[in-house]
């Protein structure tokens, strides 16, 4: 399953700057746990995340229900850029 691709597809609508926005597989532990990292503009970077985080554990929230379905655990980190 291409987690990439459905983080992308869940952030997109999300971030004023399209352009901007990349989604990198950081570390594999193993076959089962995978670390993500959101990159998106500064300007973008609050709307991911959300108040209190609501927005962001939602993100997470999606991909894991995705991911349990084969077994595995994602982790989502987002991180802004100038």
């Amino acid at each position: 399953m291409n987690y990439e691709q459905i983080i992308l597809d869940i952030v997109s609508p999300l971030v004023h700057k399209k352009d901007r926005l990349r989604v990198i597989l950081l570390d594999q532990e193993n076959l089962h746990d995978s670390t993500y990292m959101i990159y998106c503009d500064e300007s973008d970077v609050a709307r991911l995340i959300g108040k209190k985080g609501v927005v962001a554990e939602a993100i997470r929230e999606v991909v894991n229900v995705s991911a349990k379905l084969n077994s595995k655990k994602i982790r989502v980190k987002i991180e802004g850029r100038k």
